[in-house]
This record gives structure tokens, sequence and C-alpha cells, in this order.
């Protein structure tokens, strides 16, 4: 099972293919994606799909409801529900 700090390291990569102008350490896992890191809706939709190439069923908008009931749109968040698919993928396995 891929753990959440493993979930968090690849999705720091993503967000840094889709944003160059990020650097890797400057990204915590509080990190507001869209705030703090400045990305707008396509960046998102990029994202979104660098991701479904490791985890085909991930969800956009569902994590953006999520972060917008929750007013946490957090890189932390978003890797909270990539482990959780992560591990609906293994069990289905």
């Amino acid at each position: 099972m891929i753990g959440l700090d493993e979930h968090v390291r690849t999705l720091v990569d993503d967000l840094v293919a889709v944003k160059p102008t990020l650097r890797p350490e400057d990204v915590r896992t509080e990190s507001s994606i869209t705030r703090d890191l400045g990305f707008d809706s396509l960046d998102l939709v990029e994202l979104a799909a660098r991701i479904r190439d490791n985890h085909p069923d991930f969800d956009l908008l569902r994590w953006l409801e999520d972060a917008m009931s929750s007013e946490v749109d957090s890189v932390g968040s978003m890797a909270e529900l990539l482990a959780r698919s992560g591990t609906a993928q293994e069990e289905k396995r």
C-alpha cells in the first residue's frame, strides 16, 4: 500500500509539472492549491489529467466539492483523496 507521504510527493511533482514556476520545497501540505499556489481552472484540469494517469478514478469535481464545502483546497486534502482512491484500487485487485 502506498502511504500518504508518497501521494504527497507524487502530487508535488504533478503540481510543479503543471506550474513550473513552483519549486517543490515551496509546496506544503497545508498550501492552498488555488490561493497559495495560484492554480486556476485550466491548471486544475491539466493537473487532474496528470493525476488520472496513476489514478483513473480520480474525480476533480468530487475534490472541488469537498474543498469548497470545507474551505480547504490544500495539497494535503488532495493527497488524502488520492490515498483513499489508491486503497480502493488495491482492494479491487
